[in-house]
Formats: structure tokens, C-alpha cells, sequence
């Protein structure tokens, strides 16, 4: 049985009201740094009790069950928000076509961009990388890619994009809470991670987020 659990209709404000999926942290590459500390996923007590239930097996709610309950106003569909593809890209790659039959579009990251079995994924995902030297990297093989900087990085200089090595520009991620003077953007309005050959070579920039705890331990790995 696959270790998946598919949400209709998540709360995550950041995201929107869109179909999103959890795996446990088994399904994360060893080569992730923030498998055991700074992921802002598994820093979370709610996401890593729902992470301990879905590789127990108790949460295996379907993509097709997520897709018939979904809401009206949903664009794209999140893999992955806790967990990664190690063990399940071949249920993966059927979920991204299921998807696409489905009208919606498929936003999804992974930390397995290096192996072999996972470059089929980059029609749809993204590579998560913690260098510029990863971003370049990914990008010779053909992934587009996100960056994760320390928190700040870039808010507090008051910058949007930055100018990588290989000309290529990388773009801080739009998707804010809503503000006096401004609507929130949710994933579901923005729709940049989405993989198009107008998106794939816009790497996205995500600052560290996540609880204190959790920006403490990842100080220094990215």
C-alpha cells in the first residue's frame, strides 16, 4: 500500500483551498540537511503527527477521493507537503498525470532530484536546493528549481529577485498574508512553481519559515 494521504480541501492559508498530500519522513532523501532539523514541516507538531499516521497506514485517503471533494475555486494541486517521493515516484508520476486529466496543474519539490528514478518528475516538480551551486546544478539536468536562503535574506534588503551566476534570475517567492495595503497571495493565485517553458528556468526563492525552533536549527545549512 502506498504511504500517501491526499486533503481535499486544505486550511493552509499560504497555499489556498487546494487538494494537497502528506508522506511520512521516511519517503525524505538522507541528503536533505533538514531531515532531522530545520524542516519547517517536520518542526510543526500537527504536520509530523499527521507524517507518523500516514506511514503508519491509519491516513490513506486517495487522489481521486481529494479530487471528486475539491473546491470549485482550486487551480493546482500541492504534492507533498510534509514528506518527499523516495520509495513512491512511480505512484507519484500517475498522480501528476491524474492531475493533468483532471484540468488542474501539479506544484510539487523534491529533495531526490539527484537520482536517477526521480528526473521523470521534473515535468511537474521542482528541485529543492540549498546552494546556488544545487540551483546551478539542477538546472544543467534540466529541473526547474527553489533555493532556500536563511529568513531575511532578502525581505530585509527590501529585494524581490536576485541575479544567479549562470544569468539566470531567481525570483522570491510572491505568496504573502494579507496586509492592510494588500490582498493576500495564496499558491493557488500565483501559480509560479507551477513547470511551463515560461516558468522552468525562474527559480523560486523561499526564505526559511517556520516556528522559532525550527529557524534555529536551520541557521547554518542553508
Amino acid at each position: 500500500m502506498r504511504r500517501v494521504h491526499w486533503v481535499a480541501v486544505t486550511n493552509d492559508k499560504k497555499t489556498g483551498p487546494i487538494p494537497v498530500s502528506y508522506s511520512g519522513k521516511e519517503t525524505c532523501p538522507d541528503t536533505c540537511s533538514l531531515k532531522e532539523g530545520g524542516c519547517y514541516a517536520w518542526g510543526l507538531f500537527y504536520i509530523a503527527k499527521v507524517g507518523e499516521r500516514v506511514a503508519s497506514g491509519q491516513y490513506a485517503n486517495t487522489l481521486r477521493s481529494a479530487l471528486e471533494r475539491r473546491t470549485a475555486v482550486a487551480r493546482i494541486v500541492r504534492h507533498r507537503v510534509a514528506g518527499d517521493v523516495v520509495g513512491d515516484v512511480p505512484g507519484t508520476l500517475q498522480d501528476c498525470a491524474d492531475v493533468e486529466t483532471a484540468g488542474l496543474q501539479n506544484i510539487g519539490y523534491t529533495h531526490a532530484w539527484k537520482e536517477e528514478e526521480v528526473q521523470p518528475l521534473k515535468k511537474w516538480f521542482r528541485a529543492s536546493c540549498q546552494s546556488i551551486e544545487e540551483v546551478i546544478e539542477a538546472r544543467s539536468k534540466g529541473w526547474g528549481a527553489t533555493l532556500i536562503v536563511d529568513k531575511g535574506t532578502l525581505t530585509s534588503a527590501g529585494k524581490k529577485t536576485f541575479n544567479l551566476p549562470n544569468g539566470e534570475t531567481a525570483y522570491l517567492c510572491p505568496a504573502r498574508k494579507e496586509t492592510p495595503t494588500a490582498r493576500a497571495i495564496t499558491c493557488n493565485d500565483c501559480t509560479l512553481c507551477k513547470i511551463s517553458d515560461k516558468t522552468v528556468s525562474k527559480t523560486v526563492i523561499f526564505e526559511a519559515h517556520g516556528s522559532a525552533a525550527t529557524l534555529k536549527k536551520i541557521k547554518g545549512k542553508v
